[in-house]
């Protein structure tokens, strides 16, 4: 399997959505505060509309990234979910294992009967490791 392909296809489901959102409103915030408001505050007006974008990004990532991960690791054998995890992570797709991030990921009751269906072995590279 092509792991740089199933990166690159996160990176643009996920991603590319979230990015062209958030700029879109930057600019959208900043066309509304120059010929609508007619404020002198452009720059921090932009700014709060950016930060929301941001936010409302994240929620789309927390919900999405679920959805790459199941369909990611389905298609592979554990050797090559080891090689994936690591990739992924380092293309800031997913965040290590005990991340507070992670946290935030959105899971339907769906995505938790899917991810049962996963082995083990692939499971447990998304737990963080018990110290003993």
């Amino acid at each position: 399997m092509n792991l740089s392909k199933l990166i690159n296809q996160g990176l643009i489901s996920i991603y590319g959505p979230l990015v062209s959102f958030v700029v879109i409103c930057g600019f959208i915030g900043n066309w509304l505060a120059t010929n609508i408001l007619k404020s002198t505050k452009v720059d921090f007006l932009v700014m709060i509309v950016v930060i929301i974008a941001i936010c409302i990004g994240w929620v789309w990532w927390s919900y999405k990234i679920v959805k790459w991960k199941y369909w990611a690791f389905s298609q592979l054998t554990v050797d090559e979910s080891y090689e994936l995890h690591s990739k992924a992570i380092g293309a800031g797709l997913i965040w290590p294992a005990g991340s507070v991030f992670n946290k935030t990921e959105i899971w339907t009751k769906e995505d938790k009967n899917n991810w049962t269906t996963l082995k083990p072995e692939i499971r447990e590279l998304f737990e963080p490791k018990k110290t003993e």
